[in-house]
């Protein structure tokens, strides 16, 4: 075959490439416009239950990064992050990191929530999460700005998780800090969660 010829046929086999490639670009978002597909970040696996994805906010327009969960039946939105602390901690990090310890917590056999105070920040609570791996730990999930109620924002929390529905993740809560001995400070959340993960025996190695 003549030297010409061959660059001929290679410089064609690359725009066909790209051709293809292209094509499979603009179904997957004609896809996405007809079915409001959004895309999830990536770092997570199809088998997580937790992940975190681009959702509506039909409050303010736009959209919201949002921690998402997937029980038996469905995936739906739960945690939206509305609070933007900067390009080191934006909503979209922040949706990515508080989604992953979710995961690891639900791998470690997750059972509910609670809020306590920080060491590291004395004026502020935390919600935190206990799993059977270590029920006498409650890890760290999210920590509230200064003043924030941590009882009512993990309230708010578990409710929005039973109704189907989002709540801001507890950053905007106004009410201040409650020390009230008759408020409960753990929240079982197993009865939230998908068959498989209320099972004995969950563990980090599942």
């Amino acid at each position: 075959m003549p030297k010409g010829q061959h660059t001929f046929n290679i410089i064609n086999l690359a725009l066909a490439a790209i051709g293809t490639a292209a094509g499979v670009f603009g179904a997957i978002f004609a896809y996405a416009q007809i079915t409001a597909w959004t895309p999830e970040l990536p770092g997570f696996s199809s088998k997580d239950r937790f992940s975190c994805a681009l959702q509506p906010d039909t409050q303010n327009g736009g959209e919201v990064w949002t921690v998402m969960y997937r029980n038996d039946q469905t995936k739906k939105p739960w945690l939206k992050m509305v609070n933007n602390f900067g390009d080191e901690w934006n909503t979209q990090k922040r949706c990515d990191a508080i989604a992953q310890r979710l995961e690891g917590f639900r791998q470690d056999g997750l059972i509910g929530f609670s809020h306590r105070t920080d060491p590291k920040t004395l004026n502020q609570s935390v919600i935190c999460a206990v799993t059977r791996l270590d029920r006498s730990t409650c890890n760290l999930l999210v920590t509230l700005k200064p003043g924030v109620d941590g009882y009512e924002s993990l309230r708010r929390m578990i409710e929005a998780k039973k109704n189907g529905t989002t709540v801001d993740q507890g950053s905007n809560d106004s009410n201040t800090v409650s020390m009230s001995a008759t408020r409960p400070k753990f929240i079982s959340f197993e009865d939230q969660l998908a068959t498989e993960d209320t099972k004995a025996g969950v563990s980090a190695n599942k």
